[in-house]
């Protein structure tokens, strides 16, 4: 497969370059070079070609239930085990659960999302989440949580790792053998910390740094200076949801901070449930805090948080950089619709004015939607 596009972000740093063409052999991109070329499978001149998002942090199951929380608080509406949402959901059948993954995956696809990490509250649910999402061409990394009855084995079982809604319910010795199965069978560990201050109090951040070890740290809405340092010399990755932040009340992720601090900074949209899965969004909410608190964050560092900053987390094993060698996972958005040939800033516009209905084009492999 041949593509040909009037403009493209390539490589992890996203270079902007005008005019080329992709050449895609069994789903890899074999090679990549200036101009166009005739005969092209996809010929969109007038289109810019970006890496596909991943939603770093998604909850599925709750859009069986959507606008549950109303004005509930967060630990109304979903905390661990007695919040709103869990009651709901343990009045779920197999077929409510398919409906949500089903109607979610759409909508993720049709935004451009190609990977989503999943955090699943019911084992129930694993394999329904990955086959629904595989059907609509969503890689899902599925992170099963220990609860109740459920051990960490019965939460591993068809899951690609952990995802706990907090490492306050657990011992540090529970954590130290969280770890260690996880690390023993590869598998990524993520947890919810410092969303509410109550729980940065207790010490959450403290456990799932010093404990858990996670890979990845969801919200961090409480982190102070000392914890984005920590986060930074560990090379661990935060995954930031502003709007279900704003939307729950619980206050504003220190995005600034966490990125002038060098530390991986990824997107998620949360409860889809409570916010639409759609990183476009996301992404403008993120650009309109950095600019608030008077960062001189660049919108290309904002891109990189919804596609590219997801590669760094090698457990993850996602990929959407357009590079030479890497897999064809990529969007092509109408750049005339966007303005691009005449913005003074093409990765602000993107940022600003993208959605999904500019996108012309996804890319998986050699199929083409």
């Amino acid at each position: 497969m041949i593509v040909n596009v009037g403009y493209a972000l390539l490589g992890r740093d996203l270079d902007l370059v005008e005019g080329v063409h992709i050449e895609v052999v069994d789903g890899t991109i074999s090679h990549i070079g200036r101009g166009y070329v005739s005969g092209a499978s996809v010929d969109l001149r007038r289109g810019i070609a970006m890496p596909s998002f991943t939603n770093a942090h998604l909850h599925v199951l709750d859009y069986a239930f959507p606008e549950y929380e109303s004005s509930l608080t967060l630990e109304e509406a979903v905390s661990e085990p007695h919040g709103l949402k869990h009651r709901l959901l343990s009045s779920l059948s197999l077929d409510d659960m398919a409906r949500a993954c089903r109607e979610v995956f759409a909508k993720l696809l049709r935004s451009g999302t190609t990977a989503a990490l999943v955090f699943s509250e019911l084992p129930s649910a694993h394999r329904i989440i990955r086959e629904e999402a595989a059907r609509h061409g969503v890689e899902a990394v599925v992170l099963g949580r220990a609860r109740g009855e459920v051990g960490v084995e019965g939460a591993l079982r068809d899951a690609h790792g952990l995802g706990l809604d907090s490492p306050l319910r657990f011992d540090k010795g529970e954590l130290a053998k969280m770890r260690e199965l996880c690390r023993a069978e590869g598998k990524v560990i993520a947890t919810h910390v410092a969303e509410d201050e109550g729980d940065y109090e207790r010490g959450d951040f403290e456990l799932a740094l010093n404990f858990l070890d996670a890979d990845v740290f969801v919200h961090g809405t409480h982190l102070k200076e000392a914890d984005i340092e920590a986060l930074a010399e560990r090379g661990k990755a935060v995954v930031v949801c502003p709007r279900s932040n704003m939307r729950l009340r619980v206050g504003l992720p220190p995005l600034a901070e966490l990125l002038e601090r060098g530390v991986n900074v990824l997107l998620g949209t949360d409860n889809a449930g409570i916010v639409e899965p759609d990183l476009w969004r996301e992404m403008e909410a993120a650009h309109d805090i950095l600019r608030l608190s008077g960062s001189s964050v660049s919108a290309k560092e904002v891109l990189k948080m919804a596609t590219v900053n997801a590669e760094r987390v090698k457990a993850l094993k996602v990929s959407s950089a357009i590079e030479e060698g890497g897999k064809a996972n990529f969007i092509i958005l109408d750049a005339y619709e966007l303005g691009v040939p005449r913005s003074r800033d093409v990765y602000a516009s993107l940022v600003k004015r993208g959605s999904p209905t500019s996108i012309l084009k996804v890319i998986r492999g050699e199929v083409y939607e």
